[in-house]
């Protein structure tokens, strides 16, 4: 299959797709479209965007709560409505989400929930990728062998799966130790939020003695599951030596620009001190009712914008770096999986700045067409 006359840097070029895999990019060829090829005309390519932090079945409480700071958001709306999904709520939000963010260029999400075989029957529905968090609370006594056992089996070429203890200021110190060990036993990334807020960081310190990161390293979770395998939303108010810790480590960090405006959070992520200190950046939505829409190519353009503002420097988080960290650095060339999408901008730049999701006229996962316009 070939996606013709597409444009990829500033050049027309035909993209030729075999079983889900890119095998060479080259100049157009004006021949006559085969069955099953597509004429991108007029259109550029590009990398599948991926949702490093979301809930997606969320999109059911877009709006629940709105203006309202993080505590009680989450007490008084979020988890009382939570309590009452049913599994097939939890499918319906799922697919619906799926679908808002293919639509908007998302190829790949990762979340953290829970009734996770109702999210992965939407996934796997959607022709999306996503790693699916099981979210722990407390003690994480929910979490045991055969609960693992089965998220490993229901593994696919596109579902994946990870512990997701919620944070620090909702799991215990044997909770977050439970989680950890699960994730070293059965080689699965743990999924956590972490120092979204200044009062998680003086709660931690008034309870612990120290900050979360700290904890986190203090009791051994950090060296049990492995940096690497670490996944943590937010990162918005980190010390110096906590930023030390997180990039000694290689952590991927989370930025969720659009969720922490909301929600009064912060604005000052720490994006070149974690990428100086070796830490891995990744750009994410967060679910609906934080974000109110999943719609990457915003919080791309966001995201730049925060940098700029609050560091007074034009210059600062350039649309290319933008690209990389919502990509996690995938390219349209030979040998990559075949996710991508195509709009109508021309440059990384009138991409980042210019457009939105809803600009988005095609989104492929796996070689094989999800959304269209």
């Amino acid at each position: 299959m070939t996606l013709a006359s597409v444009i990829l840097d500033g050049k027309v070029v035909d993209v030729q797709i075999e079983r889900g895999i890119i095998i060479g990019v080259t100049p157009h060829n004006e021949s006559p479209l085969a069955d099953g090829d597509i004429d991108g005309r007029g259109l550029s390519v590009y990398p599948g965007l991926h949702n490093m932090h979301t809930h997606s079945p969320m999109v059911l409480f877009r709006g629940l709560g709105d203006d309202q700071p993080l505590d009680r958001w989450l007490n008084q709306y979020i988890w009382p409505a939570e309590r009452e999904l049913t599994d097939e709520r939890v499918y319906e939000g799922s697919l619906q989400a799926c679908r808002e963010m293919a639509s908007t260029g998302t190829t790949y999400f990762n979340d953290m929930y829970f009734r996770l075989p109702a999210m992965a029957r939407a996934v796997e529905e959607s022709g999306l990728r996503g790693r699916l968090g099981l979210n722990i609370f407390g003690d994480a006594l929910e979490l045991d062998e055969s609960e693992v056992k089965r998220m490993l089996c229901s593994s696919t070429s596109r579902v994946s799966y990870s512990i997701a203890p919620h944070s620090v200021y909702t799991v215990s110190t044997e909770g977050l130790l439970r989680c950890a060990r699960a994730c070293r036993e059965w080689g699965l990334p743990m999924h956590i939020h972490m120092s979204e807020t200044e009062k998680e960081v003086t709660d931690c310190i008034a309870k612990y003695g120290c900050r979360p990161w700290e904890l986190l390293e203090r009791i051994g979770v950090l060296d049990m599951v492995g940096g690497t395998h670490i996944i943590a939303a937010h990162c918005l108010h980190l010390s110096p030596h906590e930023i030390d810790i997180i990039g000694s480590r290689g952590i991927t960090c989370v930025h969720c620009p659009n969720s922490n405006l909301k929600l009064g959070s912060g604005y000052r992520f720490p994006l070149t001190e974690l990428l100086s200190a070796g830490a891995t950046v990744r750009l994410g939505t967060d679910g609906s009712a934080s974000s109110n829409n999943l719609d990457m190519i915003e919080v791309m353009k966001v995201s730049a914008l925060l940098q700029k503002g609050w560091r007074g420097d034009p210059t600062a988080a350039p649309a290319s770096l933008m690209m990389t960290l919502a990509t996690g650095g995938h390219t349209i060339a030979a040998g990559e999986a075949a996710d991508l999408f195509l709009v109508d901008a021309d440059s990384h730049s009138n991409l980042v700045y210019a457009t939105h999701g809803e600009s988005v006229q095609l989104t492929m996962v796996d070689g094989r067409v999800v959304w269209q316009r």
